[in-house]
């Protein structure tokens, strides 16, 4: 990326004698309303970069800069989290109108515009409402210097919940912006337009809650997603089998043997298939064919998951039970001209606008989305699967389409699935268009992509992606492949993302999906010899129950999950989980005096009792496996 902050000085002094214009504001030519932000404060949440300052005036100073980076009216924040200006009215005022003016140019200054823009009111900087989200409609584009204005405006957009009100009345003003992780964000005014005191037709909008999206109705009851995914990959990672299956939907012994449930519900998707063909918009009616014949034939995938979910109910005795189950709807895209004839009238679909028009290549997307959702439903009944249980599907682009149709286009697919009576969800990436709009276009469940396991970026970015999904009112995807298996940088932000559930809450308060990559990662984990890689089975485990911890390793950390698992009924008696104490006792006491030799010998007296007490039947199958995992991790770490 080319820096912005080595610039010719003399350049800089021409644009400040020049090219400071002062701002006009139209509104201000109605009786009484003006830009009431010029006579108030405002407060970042995080300062712009020293290169390019606010000295604490520029955002209310009445000057727009010129499409020029040098310009110094402009404000520039670089990648981080998402910021927040508010500002103070010094006392509630009628608001009619919020303006924030941003600079783009890409890729000659490194300069992208916010992807979303929102507004919010409150009375007392605690609690809000939210007035609007906006997404950039210029989209990111390479070209020179350009300017866009967000606005929410009382006369065209409304005062949310009150459909008669001109303003909202209210102290003080938010806007939040989003940040890019490798550009510059470049902002120089912000307007508030309105009028003194309550006008006429001002209402005070009730705080809202902004919440994590719960488990519940709307999620089909499911709680923690699994991604399958089973489409086409070079290496056969994508042909599952029953015994891969199992550690992926419960939590297994040291031997492979089912002694718990793990994730309640499992999604399958594919996103290429054979020939290459990416199903977010470039696969063909061949492609699809080829994907429900691999997911739904006699010995499919769909048939490995309920053959799974069949032994694991019968081990756990629990043979009725029944995994949840989402497929996928793949993209038709808004290009293809030739996707094949879904309904045998001997005309291929073509979905480009602009080759027979939009109208007509709607309706050959719409048609082609039924055909899948009837095929679908139709294998699904042929099999007449024991224990599964079809709750959902899921739509597979990550963003709403940036076209003018893309919102009504999802409005008709989650309209089918919902006439179906299933539930529709959705996992839109960090970066997602539009991602806020989820529940106006009809999904139910909804969780958010963080994407911070696969690029280097500061850890903030999990701090943020959390925030966003409170916001939006969604779910979190926990992420992580293969790769945290054998290398330690992948492996640290897996668990940053196990932290994160309990500093941000999404551990309890929220409906999760797990994205794992591709192969059985979690059977890889399960049955591995070295300690420190079973662990992250375990933590997982934990992590689904809601019982991980930040403090999660030591012999003080194994001692407080004796305690928690003996509070659980896993013991049968007290003395057992007792005895386990008094040995840990003596691991901590030689640890404190720095013996570790001795610490060990304690320890290797506490996995021995382990093993007693597992046979006497004295802990229970669940919490075996939990403990000599953490036993094992920490004699690895006494040696």
């Amino acid at each position: 990326m080319r820096s912005i902050k080595q610039r010719i000085s003399l350049a800089m002094m021409l644009v400040m004698m020049f090219s400071i214009v002062p701002l006009t504001y139209a509104d201000e030519t109605q009786p009484g309303v003006r830009n009431l932000a010029r006579d108030a404060t405002y407060t970042w949440s995080e300062a712009p970069e020293s290169a390019y300052p606010d000295p604490g005036n520029k955002l209310n100073d009445g000057i727009h800069g010129t499409r020029n980076v040098l310009d110094p009216a402009w404000v520039g924040h670089l990648r981080k989290k998402t910021r927040e200006v508010v500002f103070d009215l010094g006392e509630p005022k009628s608001i009619s109108g919020i303006n924030a003016r941003f600079l783009q140019d890409w890729p000659g200054s490194a300069i992208l515009f916010p992807l979303t823009v929102s507004m919010y009111v409150s009375d007392d900087n605690v609690h809000w409402a939210n007035l609007t989200n906006k997404a950039t409609q210029t989209l990111w584009v390479d070209g020179p210097p350009v300017d866009e204005t967000y606005a929410w405006d009382s006369q065209a957009d409304g005062v949310p919940g009150f459909d008669e009100a001109e303003f909202a009345y209210a102290r003080y003003v938010k806007v939040t912006f989003s940040m890019h992780t490798r550009a510059w964000t470049f902002i120089d005014e912000i307007e508030i337009t309105g009028t003194d005191g309550k006008a006429s037709g001002a209402v005070q909008l009730p705080a809202q809650d902004f919440n994590y999206l719960q488990p519940g109705e709307a999620t089909a009851g499911i709680h923690n997603l699994s991604l399958l995914y089973n489409g086409q990959y070079a290496n056969g990672e994508g042909d599952w089998s029953k015994e891969e299956i199992i550690p992926q939907i419960s939590y297994v012994n040291q031997d492979g043997e089912p002694v718990d449930w793990l994730f309640d519900g499992v999604l399958t998707l594919g996103l290429i298939s054979p020939d290459g063909r990416d199903y977010g918009g470039g696969a063909n009616l061949k492609d699809w064919n080829w994907y429900l014949d691999k997911t739904f034939d006699a010995d499919g995938e769909m048939y490995q998951l309920n053959e799974a979910t069949k032994e694991i109910g019968v081990k756990l005795g629990q043979p009725d039970h029944k995994t949840k189950v989402v497929v996928m709807i793949p993209d038709t895209g808004e290009y293809q001209t030739d996707f094949g004839d879904v309904d045998g009238d001997g005309i291929s679909e073509n979905f480009n606008g602009g080759a027979i028009g939009e109208e007509s290549a709607m309706a050959n997307r719409q048609k082609a989305i039924r055909w899948w959702m009837d095929e679908v439903l139709q294998r699904w009944d042929t099999n007449q699967y024991s224990n599964l249980e079809l709750v959902g599907l899921y739509w597979l682009s990550e963003q709403v389409s940036t076209s003018a149709s893309g919102p009504d286009m999802l409005k008709y697919v989650n309209g089918q699935i919902h006439d179906e009576g299933l539930k529709s969800f959705w996992i839109p990436h960090f970066l997602a268009y539009k991602s806020y709009m989820w529940d106006e276009v009809g999904f139910d469940a909804v969780a958010f992509q963080p994407n911070y396991f696969f690029e280097d970026m500061g850890n903030e970015r999990l701090d943020d992606a959390a925030y966003t999904a409170k916001r939006f009112g969604m779910g979190v995807e926990i992420e992580f492949d293969g790769r945290m298996l054998s290398d330690q940088v992948f492996r640290n932000r897996y668990k940053e993302y196990l932290d994160g559930g309990v500093k941000y809450g999404y551990m309890k308060d929220a409906f999760k999906a797990y994205y794992m990559g591709s192969g059985p990662v979690l059977r890889d984990a399960a049955t591995s010899q070295d300690p420190d890689i079973r662990m992250m089975y375990d933590w997982l485990y934990q992590f689904v129950k809601g019982t991980y911890q930040l403090e999660n390793t030591g012999s003080l950390h194994l001692k407080g999950l004796v305690d928690q698992l003996e509070q659980a009924g896993e013991f049968a008696n007290q003395g057992a989980a007792r005895s386990l104490v008094a040995k840990l006792d003596s691991v901590i006491r030689f640890e404190e005096k720095g013996n570790k030799k001795q610490a060990a010998h304690h320890l290797d007296g506490f996995m021995k009792l382990l093993d007693s007490h597992k046979q006497s039947g004295a802990v229970s199958a669940r919490a075996y496996p939990l403990l000599k995992a953490n036993g094992e991790y920490l004699a690895k770490h006494l040696q």
